[in-house]
Protein backbone atom coordinates (compact mmCIF):
# COMPACT_ATOMS: atom_id res chain seq x y z
CA UNK A 1 0.00 0.00 0.00
CA UNK A 2 1.43 3.41 -0.73
CA UNK A 3 1.92 6.29 2.01
CA UNK A 4 0.04 8.30 -0.35
CA UNK A 5 -3.77 6.09 0.77
CA UNK A 6 -6.10 6.83 2.99
CA UNK A 7 -8.61 4.39 2.42
CA UNK A 8 -11.15 5.73 5.19
CA UNK A 9 -11.09 8.99 3.26
CA UNK A 10 -11.97 7.74 -0.10
CA UNK A 11 -14.87 5.69 1.53
CA UNK A 12 -16.17 8.84 2.97
CA UNK A 13 -15.61 10.94 -1.02
CA UNK A 14 -17.69 7.94 -2.21
CA UNK A 15 -20.72 8.81 0.37
CA UNK A 16 -21.02 11.90 -0.06
CA UNK A 17 -20.67 11.49 -4.38
CA UNK A 18 -23.47 8.96 -3.91
CA UNK A 19 -25.08 11.53 -1.85
CA UNK A 20 -24.76 14.44 -4.50
CA UNK A 21 -25.71 12.12 -7.14
CA UNK A 22 -29.48 11.32 -5.36
CA UNK A 23 -29.50 15.18 -4.45
CA UNK A 24 -28.89 16.35 -8.22
CA UNK A 25 -32.47 14.47 -9.40
CA UNK A 26 -34.65 15.92 -6.68
CA UNK A 27 -35.99 19.47 -7.00
CA UNK A 28 -34.64 22.16 -5.22
CA UNK A 29 -31.62 20.15 -4.03
CA UNK A 30 -29.16 20.87 -7.16
CA UNK A 31 -27.21 23.04 -5.21
CA UNK A 32 -26.99 20.95 -2.31
CA UNK A 33 -25.69 18.03 -4.82
CA UNK A 34 -22.75 20.72 -5.99
CA UNK A 35 -22.00 21.45 -2.29
CA UNK A 36 -21.58 17.62 -1.59
CA UNK A 37 -19.23 16.94 -4.56
CA UNK A 38 -17.29 19.60 -3.70
CA UNK A 39 -16.55 17.81 -0.18
CA UNK A 40 -16.29 14.71 -2.05
CA UNK A 41 -13.25 16.33 -4.59
CA UNK A 42 -11.68 17.90 -1.27
CA UNK A 43 -11.40 14.84 0.65
CA UNK A 44 -9.80 12.72 -2.44
CA UNK A 45 -7.49 15.25 -2.73
CA UNK A 46 -6.74 15.69 1.03
CA UNK A 47 -6.17 12.39 1.30
CA UNK A 48 -2.98 12.12 -0.30
CA UNK A 49 -1.72 14.47 1.54
CA UNK A 50 -3.18 12.93 5.08
CA UNK A 51 -1.21 11.44 7.59
CA UNK A 52 -3.56 8.46 10.24
CA UNK A 53 -3.87 10.08 13.66
CA UNK A 54 -1.58 8.81 16.52
CA UNK A 55 -5.02 7.42 18.05
CA UNK A 56 -6.33 4.14 19.16
CA UNK A 57 -8.49 4.31 15.99
CA UNK A 58 -4.94 4.10 13.91
CA UNK A 59 -5.27 0.90 11.76
CA UNK A 60 -8.92 0.41 11.86
CA UNK A 61 -11.81 0.32 9.86
CA UNK A 62 -12.67 3.71 11.45
CA UNK A 63 -8.99 5.19 11.17
CA UNK A 64 -9.04 8.91 11.58
CA UNK A 65 -6.51 11.38 9.59
CA UNK A 66 -4.49 14.54 10.03
CA UNK A 67 -3.57 17.00 7.21
CA UNK A 68 -0.87 19.30 7.96
CA UNK A 69 -0.95 23.04 7.15
CA UNK A 70 -3.43 25.38 7.19
CA UNK A 71 -6.96 24.13 6.24
CA UNK A 72 -7.54 24.76 2.80
CA UNK A 73 -10.62 24.62 0.63
CA UNK A 74 -9.71 25.76 -2.97
CA UNK A 75 -9.28 23.05 -5.92
CA UNK A 76 -6.12 23.88 -7.11
CA UNK A 77 -4.38 24.77 -3.82
CA UNK A 78 -4.94 21.06 -2.85
CA UNK A 79 -4.27 19.68 -6.24
CA UNK A 80 -0.85 21.32 -6.31
CA UNK A 81 0.14 18.94 -3.50
CA UNK A 82 -0.32 15.69 -4.33
CA UNK A 83 2.85 13.50 -5.84
CA UNK A 84 3.54 15.05 -9.76
CA UNK A 85 3.85 11.57 -10.85
CA UNK A 86 0.60 10.04 -8.94
CA UNK A 87 -1.37 13.08 -9.97
CA UNK A 88 -0.72 12.22 -13.77
CA UNK A 89 -0.50 8.40 -13.34
CA UNK A 90 -4.31 8.55 -11.77
CA UNK A 91 -5.30 11.63 -14.75
CA UNK A 92 -6.40 14.45 -11.85
CA UNK A 93 -4.22 17.00 -14.89
CA UNK A 94 -7.58 16.46 -17.11
CA UNK A 95 -9.40 18.18 -14.36
CA UNK A 96 -7.15 20.83 -13.84
CA UNK A 97 -9.64 23.09 -15.97
CA UNK A 98 -12.49 22.25 -13.76
CA UNK A 99 -10.59 22.94 -10.64
CA UNK A 100 -9.46 26.44 -11.95
CA UNK A 101 -13.55 26.87 -13.15
CA UNK A 102 -15.03 25.31 -9.60
CA UNK A 103 -11.51 25.91 -7.53
CA UNK A 104 -13.77 27.76 -4.54
CA UNK A 105 -17.28 25.88 -5.03
CA UNK A 106 -16.99 24.88 -1.52
CA UNK A 107 -17.03 28.00 -0.31
CA UNK A 108 -18.88 29.76 -2.82
CA UNK A 109 -22.07 27.29 -2.96
CA UNK A 110 -22.61 25.99 0.52
CA UNK A 111 -24.39 29.62 1.40
CA UNK A 112 -26.24 30.13 -1.67
CA UNK A 113 -28.03 33.35 0.35
CA UNK A 114 -24.79 35.42 0.80
CA UNK A 115 -24.54 38.31 -1.81
CA UNK A 116 -20.77 36.61 -3.08
CA UNK A 117 -22.46 33.29 -3.14
CA UNK A 118 -22.27 31.11 -6.93
CA UNK A 119 -25.33 31.37 -8.93
CA UNK A 120 -26.22 28.32 -11.08
CA UNK A 121 -25.86 24.70 -11.27
CA UNK A 122 -23.91 22.31 -12.91
CA UNK A 123 -23.78 18.30 -12.78
CA UNK A 124 -19.77 18.81 -13.44
CA UNK A 125 -18.51 18.35 -9.91
CA UNK A 126 -20.16 15.16 -9.73
CA UNK A 127 -19.14 14.49 -12.97
CA UNK A 128 -15.61 15.17 -12.07
CA UNK A 129 -15.80 13.26 -8.54
CA UNK A 130 -17.17 10.65 -9.62
CA UNK A 131 -13.95 10.02 -12.18
CA UNK A 132 -11.68 10.95 -9.70
CA UNK A 133 -13.03 8.33 -7.31
CA UNK A 134 -13.09 5.74 -9.80
CA UNK A 135 -9.28 6.81 -10.71
CA UNK A 136 -8.23 6.36 -7.26
CA UNK A 137 -10.22 3.52 -6.22
CA UNK A 138 -8.43 1.58 -8.90
CA UNK A 139 -4.88 2.66 -8.05
CA UNK A 140 -5.47 1.88 -4.68
CA UNK A 141 -6.58 -1.93 -5.83
CA UNK A 142 -3.66 -2.26 -8.80
CA UNK A 143 -1.37 -0.88 -5.62
CA UNK A 144 -2.79 -3.70 -3.14
CA UNK A 145 -4.21 -1.55 -0.64
CA UNK A 146 -5.47 -4.00 2.29
CA UNK A 147 -8.46 -2.41 3.69
CA UNK A 148 -11.70 -4.24 3.74
CA UNK A 149 -13.64 -1.97 1.98
CA UNK A 150 -10.95 -1.33 -0.87
CA UNK A 151 -10.72 -4.78 -1.42
CA UNK A 152 -14.71 -4.73 -1.28
CA UNK A 153 -15.26 -2.42 -3.68
CA UNK A 154 -17.62 -1.62 -5.26
CA UNK A 155 -19.41 -5.09 -3.11
CA UNK A 156 -20.13 -2.75 -0.20
CA UNK A 157 -23.05 -0.98 1.56
CA UNK A 158 -24.54 1.47 -1.19
CA UNK A 159 -22.92 0.02 -4.30
CA UNK A 160 -20.73 1.19 -6.50
CA UNK A 161 -20.46 5.02 -8.33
Amino acid sequence: MSKNQSPYMLESASDYLRAAKLLWEQPNLCNVAMVNAAIAIEIILKSFSAEPADNKRKGTIGEQYEIKGKRLHLFTELAARIDPVIYRELGFNNHDYWFQQYDNLFIKARYPYEPDSRGGHSEIPIKVGIEMFKATIRWYKDTGNTDLWVKRYPEVAGGGL
